[in-house]
């Protein structure tokens, strides 16, 4: 491997063929996709054999678990401890169909049962068509037997589910636990743990490719539903104003941060030398400089990963540039710090964090 500094780098995306899916992100995030019902995108991986690579510069083609292995400090900020994963996972879902009613685990449920992580994550939503509604959680009062006979029986499940409508830039945060689905006629950003561990509740009287049923968990599903969750389902974030750029601060959890940046001037990328951020466009396009001059382009649909060291990199807007910033910050310092400084109330902040 080349003995340069890292970079700010593209990632090439790994599609998966979905039966829910369609090919709305050829034209919406200008995906160059294989034929097929692509329902999925991911962006940046290094999650079993589906591992994403540089797409630009000295590192082209080599894959991010190299990078991550031989320069983990360089990349992600430390070196993993014994078993340690590499910590994010993000990808474009587009939902031609409702997908199947499901549910994801804590880590220790997953790590005894499953020998995975489990799966807390937050959508934004990319696109939705007029009309367009998601799952999340359950109506009060939903007991667990009850549920879980709807869930055998696919009779009355509609009613015990929460469905509401979204708009595009809506935003989610799913903790462990929460029942939910991707309604027909959206594309969310999905930004999550390093894990695809899923347990299916129900999926519609559906079935696969194959003709068969696709399998269901409804025992594990039913061990990990948290009836009691209550919180909101969409989250506006807290904003201010910056060099005439609107920056949206809108969850932390102990496995990733999620900032909205609306460009319309320069914006200076700064890791602190802690951890990697992610940069996903979601509307126009900009330019990308790194710290030791390295350039380059990302259009609608792309994601640039900027490396913990060197820690700076400079956003050049065009086009009403709209981002989704992702970065690892497990003590939340770094999410809290500029609310703080700009007189925000910390019982309001604190709305923010999951913890």
């Amino acid at each position: 491997m080349s003995d340069n500094y890292l970079y700010p780098m593209k990632l090439t995306p790994i599609y998966k063929d979905k039966i829910w899916g369609g090919r709305v992100m050829k034209k919406l995030l200008n995906k160059d996709m294989p034929e097929g019902l692509i329902g999925e995108s991911w962006e940046l991986s290094v999650y079993r054999d589906d591992i994403t690579s540089a797409l630009n510069g000295p590192l082209q083609g080599v894959s991010l678990k190299q990078i991550y292995e031989e320069r983990p400090v360089e990349l992600a900020g430390r070196a993993p401890g014994p078993d340690e994963t590499f910590p994010l996972l993000t990808k474009f879902i587009d939902a031609r169909q409702l997908l199947s009613l499901q549910v994801h685990p804590a880590d220790s449920y997953a790590q005894k049962n499953d020998g995975d992580n489990g799966k807390t994550e937050c959508w934004y939503v990319v696109h939705a068509d007029p009309g367009a509604e998601l799952i999340r959680g359950l109506q009060p009062d939903v007991e667990p037997q009850a549920f879980r006979t709807a869930l055998e029986t696919s009779e009355g499940l509609d009613s015990m589910v929460r469905r509401f409508p979204v708009s595009t830039g809506d935003f989610l945060f799913l903790p462990t636990g929460v029942v939910h689905a991707i309604c027909e006629n959206t594309v969310i950003l999905e930004v999550e743990q390093n894990s695809d561990m899923t347990y299916r509740l129900n999926d519609w009287g559906r079935v696969g490719n194959d003709g068969v049923p696709r399998p269901l968990h409804i025992d594990k599903g039913m061990d990990v539903i948290d009836f009691a969750h209550s919180s909101p389902d969409k989250i506006t974030g807290i904003s201010y104003h910056e060099g005439g750029n609107r920056i949206s601060h809108m969850a932390s959890c102990q496995y990733f941060s999620v900032e909205i940046l609306e460009l319309e001037s320069t914006y200076r990328v700064d890791t602190g030398g802690r951890s990697f951020v992610v940069l996903t466009v979601v509307e126009g396009s900009m330019s990308v400089t790194g710290e030791n001059g390295e350039q380059l382009e990302a259009v609608k649909g792309d994601t640039v990963l900027i490396p913990a060291q060197p820690s700076t990199a400079t956003i050049s807007p065009q086009r009403g540039c709209k981002v989704v910033k992702a970065y690892i910050d497990p003590t939340h310092k770094r999410f809290i710090e500029p609310l703080l400084q700009r007189g925000e109330k910390i019982d309001e902040i604190e709305k923010l964090i999951f913890r």
